[in-house]
């Protein structure tokens, strides 16, 4: 467990779209690696190993700054590529130290840090890490900036600059929407945002589009819809689902409906709001979705396509943490009984097997073992046969083929053997 915790923080590090909340990442970082300690037997071992980093105690004050030695950034560079492949709660230490102090520094700090490490000897690795640490909270305390300098960096997605730009955007666009979208349109018409793909999608267009009409649905709701509709109409959905739903105030969250309504395509309209019910299931389970669409007004097809949206995410995220309970299944059914009458079965079956591909205490004879009671309580072969149509009962052929001797209906049983074999 202690290499995901190393790259949660040098994810949070990088991450300039959650870099004010990083406390609170640090906070579950730390619980976790109290856990392991707990559990290896040896509570606090380690706890203290690389408090107080040789490179950031060599400052008594902030970090390395304009006024200090770029060769202090030099050797974190060093430090930061070193810890990519590392294993150590040392080093999970070491990375929280850099970014609390990397945190405090001035914009005119982060400005001057960014100009003298150019000229530095660096490796390209260390040099790529080592910008996008700085630019990360340069974009928090200036987004104009940040957005104008690293402008021609937009379209390069594997660097380290190029994918926290977006963020720069929308950060401008809530201090200056209208300077902000202004740019953005300038900068569409001069052609950064051309495709460089055969089909002609730009996909960094979909992603800055995203970030603008996310902040604009709070602000001008209409401007937000018009520049979703300037999009082609098979990249609106895409840039529809990339927006924060659930940091929409609700008045937002009205306005975000309507235009799911008005611009994505009518065959893929019931499934668009899939992504937010996603979102909404860990806030607050089945209650939350249910206050969803009972705000926008669902219509029958919304309200069934995201009832069996939430029942499988509820379902997942529930074996991620134990076992699944007959509890927690027929919670899933009452659900569904409410929301999307006669799916309840079907959708059993198939939130069974995806839970049991989750990687956590809930495994496929678990899973196979549920299916078959609720096959028996209900009387319907649906249980099983979407249970056994399933990635899982592919990937687990061995367990998965006396089950289909289960089937009743001997046709049934016959195509789903077929399929399996």
């Amino acid at each position: 467990m202690i290499p995901p915790l190393v790259a949660l923080v040098l994810v949070v590090l990088w991450n300039a779209a959650r870099w004010k909340v990083v406390s609170a990442e640090v906070e579950e970082a730390e619980a976790l690696r109290r856990k392991i300690a707990v559990e290896r037997g040896s509570q606090g071992k380690g706890v203290n190993a690389g408090a107080g980093s040789p490179i950031m105690q060599q400052r008594s004050g902030s970090a390395p700054s304009a006024g200090h030695s770029m060769d202090d950034w030099k050797r974190i560079s060093e430090r930061l590529l070193a810890m990519q492949n590392s294993e150590g709660i040392s080093d999970l230490r070491e990375a929280l130290e850099i970014q609390q102090r990397i945190s405090n520094m001035s914009r005119d700090e982060i400005v001057a840090a960014l100009d003298g490490i150019s000229g530095l000897d660096l490796k390209p690795e260390a040099r790529a890490i080592l910008e996008e640490t700085l630019v990360g909270p340069l974009v928090e305390v200036d987004p104009e900036y940040a957005l104008r300098t690293f402008a021609n960096r937009i379209q390069e997605q594997d660097d380290g600059i190029g994918w926290q730009l977006s963020t720069a955007l929308e950060r401008w666009a809530q201090r200056d929407s209208h300077s902000a979208s202004a740019w953005f349109d300038q900068q569409i018409a001069a052609g950064l945002f051309e495709s460089k793909t055969l089909d002609g999608r730009s996909q960094t267009r979909i992603e800055f589009e995203a970030a603008m009409a996310g902040v604009l649905l709070s602000k001008d709701p209409v401007q937000a819809g018009r520049r979703i509709a300037e999009l082609p109409e098979d990249q609106r959905r895409e840039a529809l689902e990339q927006i924060d739903f659930t940091g929409l105030p609700s008045s937002a969250q009205a306005a975000y409906a309507s235009m799911v309504r008005q611009l994505v395509p009518a065959d893929e309209r019931a499934g668009a709001f899939s992504h937010v019910v996603s979102q909404l299931v860990p806030e607050g389970g089945y209650e939350k979705v249910a206050g969803f669409l009972d705000q926008i007004r669902a219509t029958p097809d919304e309200r069934s396509v995201s009832a069996k949206e939430a029942a499988n995410a509820r379902i997942g995220e529930i074996s991620g943490a134990r076992p699944i309970t007959r509890d927690d299944v027929d919670a899933m059914r009452v659900w569904l009984d409410q929301q999307a009458p006669g799916t309840a079965d079907k959708v059993t079956g198939e939130a069974l097997a995806d839970a049991s591909q989750e990687g956590g205490e809930f495994g496929f004879e678990d899973a196979s073992r549920l299916a078959l009671d609720y096959h028996e309580i209900t009387g319907n072969d649906e249980v099983l046969v979407a249970f056994l149509e399933s990635y899982a009962a592919r990937s687990n052929l061995q367990e998965a083929l006396p089950l289909a001797g289960k089937i009743k209906d001997p046709d049934l049983r016959e195509k789903v053997l077929a399929r399996l074999k």
